[in-house]
C-alpha cells in the first residue's frame, strides 16, 4: 500500500476354488474293528495205520488255531484343527456350507482353506483393539499438547500484559528500557520481499515517479518528485505501539517514520533531515494540517548522506515518544488519531531523494 503527500510549505465376491476329492479308504465308520478270520484247518497225512474213529456227533469249538489271524484293531483319525468333531455340531455328511470332503481327513485339500463356524477369528479384534488404543493414545497427546500450548499461550500473554501495564509512562528513559525488554511483536531485516509486511510497487520512471522496492539488503522508498512527501505503508492497525528501524538517507533530503493512518491521507510523521533537525506533523485527507514540532534540531541524530540513525516512536494514548540511537529526543501530545498503519516515508524538498529502511521492529503494546 501506498499512499503520497505534497508538502505544503513546512469388494467383488472370491470365487469358490475348485477343489479335488477322493473317497475314503474305509466304508465303515471309525471306531469299528474288522471281524476275525474263520480258523484254518491243517491236513495231516494219516500214519501207515491208524484205526478210524468217526467223529463226535457234537464237538465243541475251541476257538482259532495258532496260524488263525489277528483282528484288526481299529485307529481313531484326529481331526485338522478347526474342524468340529464327528457328530457335533455339523454331524452330517456333508454339513451346510462345507465342501462335499470337508470332514474327510484324506481328502485333498486345495490352496484355499474355507471358514469353519468353530473357529473364532480373533486376529481381526487384535487389530481393532490396538487400532481403538492407538487412536486413543494420539488423541490423549494431542490434548495434552493443546492444552500445554494454550497455557503457554495464556501464561506468556498474562506476563506481556503485565510487563506492559508496568511500563512507566512518564519516564521517557525507563519507557525506553522497558520497550526495548519486551519481545517484539513484528521483527523483520527488510532485506528480501518474503514474509514481509512491506511490498514493493512499481519501479521507478517518469511516469511513475516513486517506489517502494527491496534493493541491496535494504527496502528502499524513492521519490523524484520535488516537494513531495512519500509513504509505503503495511496493512496491520495499531493503536498503541513502538515503530523502531535502521534509517539511512542515501540522496536527497528527507526521512522518517509515518503512523497512525485511520485513512487514506490521515496520519502522523515524524521527520528529519541531513542537518539533524526534525519535526513532528499531522495530515488530512493528504494535505498538511498543522506540525506538532517544527525546525528543532537534536544532537541526537546524525546528520549527512549514507548516516544510519535508529529512529523510533512510542505512541501511547495521547503521548508520542521520539527516540534517535537510543537516546530520548522528544515528548509530543495530541489525540486527532487514535489508531492506523504504519509507513516508511521519504521526502524531497529541491532534490530527488532514497531512503534506506532495514532491522524493523514493531511492539504492540
Amino acid at each position: 500500500m501506498e499512499c503520497g503527500t505534497s508538502i505544503a510549505p513546512a469388494p467383488q465376491a472370491v470365487p469358490t476354488p475348485s477343489e479335488i476329492f477322493q473317497s475314503s479308504p474305509f466304508d465303515q465308520e471309525q471306531g469299528t474293528s474288522h471281524a476275525a478270520s474263520e480258523p484254518t484247518e491243517v491236513y495231516q497225512v494219516p500214519l501207515s495205520y491208524q484205526e478210524y474213529v468217526g467223529p463226535a456227533m457234537y464237538q465243541e469249538y475251541a476257538g482259532p488255531s495258532q496260524n488263525a489271524q489277528a483282528p484288526l484293531t481299529a485307529t481313531a483319525y484326529a481331526p485338522k484343527p478347526g474342524t468340529p468333531a464327528p457328530g457335533a455340531p455339523y454331524a452330517g455328511y456333508p454339513a451346510p456350507g462345507f465342501p462335499p470332503n470337508a470332514n474327510d481327513p484324506y481328502a485333498t485339500q486345495s490352496a484355499y482353506t474355507p471358514y469353519f463356524a468353530g473357529a473364532a477369528p480373533n486376529q481381526p479384534r487384535r487389530r481393532k483393539k490396538t487400532a481403538l488404543i492407538v487412536t486413543l493414545v494420539t488423541v490423549i497427546a494431542l490434548v495434552v499438547l493443546l492444552g500445554g500450548g494454550i497455557t503457554y499461550f495464556v501464561v506468556q500473554n498474562n506476563q506481556r500484559s503485565q510487563a506492559v501495564q508496568a511500563l512507566q509512562w512518564d519516564d521517557p528513559n525507563s519507557l525506553y528500557s522497558g520497550v526495548q525488554a519486551l519481545t517484539p511483536t513484528t521483527t523483520s531485516a527488510l532485506d528480501s520481499a518474503s514474509g514481509s509486511l512491506w511490498k514493493e510497487s512499481a519501479p521507478l520512471s517518469d511516469s511513475h515517479p516513486y517506489a517502494c522496492e527491496f534493493k541491496d539488503g535494504s527496502y528502499h522508498v524513492t521519490t523524484a518528485k520535488l516537494k513531495y512527501m512519500y509513504t509505503c505503508l503495511e496493512k496491520t492497525s495499531y493503536s498503541d505501539f513502538a515503530m523502531q528501524a535502521d534509517v539511512s538517507i542515501l540522496r536527497g533530503e528527507g526521512a522518517g517514520l509515518s503512523f497512525r493512518h485511520p485513512g487514506t491521507g490521515d496520519y502522523y510523521t515524524f521527520l528529519y533531515n541531513t542537518q539533524g533537525i526534525y519535526s513532528v506533523e499531522i495530515y488530512s485527507g493528504g494535505e498538511y494540517k498543522r506540525s506538532l514540532a517544527s525546525g528543532f534540531r537534536s544532537q541526537e541524530l546524525k546528520p549527512g548522506l549514507e548516516q544510519t540513525n535508529t529512529v523510533m516512536i512510542i505512541a501511547h494514548k495521547s503521548a508520542i515518544d521520539i527516540y534517535a540511537n537510543g537516546k530520548f529526543v522528544d515528548t509530543l501530545y495530541d489525540s486527532t488519531y487514535a489508531e492506523g498503519t504504519l509507513g516508511l516515508t521519504a521526502s524531497t524538498k529541491s532534490s530527488p531523494t532514497e531512503v534506506s529502511f532495514s532491522n524493523l521492529k514493531i511492539w504492540r503494546l
